[in-house]
């Protein structure tokens, strides 16, 4: 057995590259296990009950209609989650790089599960009310209480911050420094792709602020489908932003350097033991003191 797990190691390597397992390790196992324990823990703060803030039949902000969704929660999971996980797929895959497609899905899951989680907490720890509540709660002034359906109700207390935006930013923010990473579109000191397509800087520019269009786009509904206050969708859009850069910066090197788009290390992630010096030799050519050697220290 030992025999045949390394044959089957060697051949990995030989197809997909000499680093295609150094994904395979036990600190990595325990980001994904991290990664997890984020998504129970955020479930488990959906299921703790919403803080009630008070609040009155006449306030304006509080007045608008119940309308339909523009971008359902299923269609932002999509955007958000698939979309950049297929990108990593096709781009991991066109390059025969098995490294390159782990580093990236625990990238955008890290992200991901950091986002929901501080989201889903502000959402129940702060209650704000969306501008359509009136409408959901259909209040009855005689009875002082709302008569309408509890789910509507309770999820009309969540306005602050948009789940929407802060998905959709978390898995854009994602998208475009990846492709930041692969084209140099934010390193303007370096151009990787001169007499190609990619040579042009606005293009790779443009390829680069595409995704933050579209999870802009997915900001501004939520405002016109009256379900947040434009303070909830900028905070919500902040918190996908920092969370998607932080973790994409924890395992790939950063877009705006010059060093990350040398020939030896352009499109590779960040690995646990190497701290993006891929191309340092395993040994360093330091020659040892003899053991009578007369060191003076000042």
């Amino acid at each position: 057995m030992p025999g045949f797990l390394s044959k089957f190691k060697k051949k990995i390597k030989e197809i997909y590259g000499e680093d295609s397992l150094s994904w395979f390790d036990s600190s990595y196992a325990l980001d994904w296990i991290v990664v997890l324990g984020l998504y129970l823990l955020t479930a488990f703060i959906e299921t703790q009950p919403i803080f009630e803030r008070d609040f009155s039949p006449n306030d304006s902000l509080i007045q608008h209609p119940h309308t339909s969704e523009q971008i359902s929660s299923y269609a932002n999971a999509m955007i958000a989650i698939a979309l950049p996980a297929a990108l990593v797929g096709l781009i991991g895959g066109y390059r025969s790089s098995i490294l390159e497609i782990h580093h990236g899905l625990l990238a955008a899951h890290t992200s991901c599960a950091l986002t929901q989680l501080v989201t889903s907490f502000l959402k129940n720890r702060v209650g704000r009310l969306r501008p359509d509540f009136l409408a959901r709660c259909q209040w009855d002034a005689s009875q002082h209480v709302c008569t309408g359906k509890i789910h509507d109700i309770l999820n009309g207390r969540k306005s602050f911050p948009s789940g929407h935006s802060s998905t959709a930013f978390v898995g854009m923010t994602f998208t475009a420094l990846f492709l930041a990473g692969k084209t140099a579109a934010l390193c303007f000191s370096v151009s990787p792709f001169s007499g190609s397509l990619l040579g042009s800087r606005f293009v790779r520019l443009c390829i680069v602020l595409a995704p933050l269009a579209l999870s802009t786009w997915v900001a501004i509904t939520r405002v016109e489908d009256y379900r947040h206050h434009k303070e909830d969708v900028i905070v919500g859009g902040l918190i996908g932003i920092l969370s998607g850069t932080i973790c994409y910066l924890l395992y790939w090197p950063s877009p705006f350097s010059a060093s990350s788009f040398l020939p030896e290390t352009m499109g590779r992630p960040r690995l646990t033991l190497d701290n993006d010096t891929s191309n340092r030799p395993r040994t360093d050519n330091y020659n040892l003191a003899p053991d009578d050697a007369n060191l003076d220290f000042v």
